[in-house]
């Protein structure tokens, strides 16, 4: 064999080859692109949702914050009212009787499940609105 008929059997055998499996390496190759497009934009939503997952938990994470500080606040706000009320109960004198209606209120107000906050409302202002029945 001459050097001139090596690169035409050479020729030759990439065109059988191209002939033989050409048209699944296309194929393969047509399949292969579709996959990394499908990868691609999967990864993108990936990315996505995990960025939109963050935002919401650092925002529920915020309202958990503030759920706490006004619940605490609340709880400070309602034992500073009761030891208010103590106070007030204890330099006032209170009859017995009276304290007696007061603590039967109060049980009647757990009992019922309302709040406490109510009662020494409405203590407050029935003592502001004279003659009130309580």
């Amino acid at each position: 064999m001459s050097s001139e008929q090596l690169p035409s059997h050479s020729q030759d055998v990439e065109r059988i080859r191209d002939i033989i499996f050409g048209s699944q390496m296309r194929d393969y190759s047509q399949r292969f692109e579709v996959v990394e497009r499908d990868l691609a934009r999967l990864q993108g939503e990936i990315d996505r949702l995990t960025e939109q997952l963050a935002e919401q938990d650092s925002d529920q994470t915020k309202k958990l914050q503030a759920l706490r500080r006004d619940m605490r606040q609340a709880d400070d706000d309602l034992r500073n009212e009761l030891r208010e009320t103590a106070q007030r109960l204890s330099t006032e004198k209170v009859q017995r009787i009276d304290l007696g209606r007061l603590f039967l209120e109060l049980g009647n107000h757990l009992t019922e499940g309302r709040s406490v906050g109510d009662l020494l409302e409405n203590l407050v202002g029935g003592e502001r609105e004279p003659g009130r029945e309580q």
